[in-house]
């Protein structure tokens, strides 16, 4: 199995969140995990404000930095191109999705075939997916 992780599907393998352990069970099954390089500075977005939040002191922060550079050693990347971002801007429009998110759906349906799941806790690129019928592990 090949899982795309996009960031609300990396983040619980980094902090605690109610979706920890199906993530780490996704991440512990795959043969392969894939996501866009746009992944890297999501997820520090994600950390940062977890931590302006107060969900994390600085030393977890710079902990979870640590963390989050030593998964994406594991994560294969699809690289962001000019037909990427065009296709991202137009399942952006057509599927009303935000820009990150359509950015995800672009990377994951240029790699989609049987063996694919999307890892999401994001219900609008969800329903994308599932209009798209890329397989799906929806992890909220």
């Amino acid at each position: 199995m090949i899982v795309y992780f996009d960031t609300s599907a990396i983040i619980p393998l980094i902090i605690g969140e109610p979706s920890s352990v199906k993530c780490t069970r996704l991440w512990n099954d795959a043969d392969r995990s894939v996501s866009v390089r746009l992944l890297y500075p999501e997820a520090r977005s994600a950390l940062g404000k977890a931590h302006r939040l107060s969900r994390i002191s600085a030393q977890q922060l710079s902990a979870a930095v640590d963390d989050l550079d030593e998964i994406l050693k594991g994560v294969d990347h699809i690289e962001i191109t000019a037909d990427l971002v065009r296709l991202a801007g137009e399942l952006a429009h057509h599927y009303g999705l935000r820009g990150y998110d359509a950015v995800h759906l672009a990377a994951v349906s240029s790699i989609a075939s049987p063996e694919v799941v999307l890892a999401t806790g994001d219900s609008d690129l969800a329903h994308a997916t599932r209009s798209l019928g890329i397989s799906l592990a929806f992890t909220s």
